[in-house]
């Protein structure tokens, strides 16, 4: 029987979790505040590029931590994860 499309992400992002969690949890965390301020402070196509790598992370760990979140962690997780990728749209419109 062929695993659910949940199995197999969860299973390719064993690697990446692995990696993110050794790593001292300032860096993650730098990495994205540094990609969304680049994105708020650009125009154009490097500002979408920028806040539409963070939404897509945050994405993929929504989805992820989807089934053992609470849910007012999910919707506050899904607004944030939104109003990043409407700021990525609207970046690409203003540049």
């Amino acid at each position: 029987m062929p695993a659910s499309f949940r199995d197999a992400v969860e299973r390719r992002s064993v690697v990446m979790l692995t990696y993110l969690s050794s790593l001292p949890r300032v860096i993650p965390f730098a990495l994205v505040i540094g990609l969304l301020l680049a994105g708020l402070m650009a125009t154009g196509i490097l500002a979408f590029v920028a806040l539409a790598i963070v939404a897509l992370f945050l994405a993929w760990l929504l989805y992820i931590g989807w089934p053992r979140m609470h849910p007012t962690g999910r919707v506050l997780r899904l607004l944030a994860t939104l109003l990043i990728a409407v700021a990525a749209v609207a970046q690409l419109r203003a540049g």
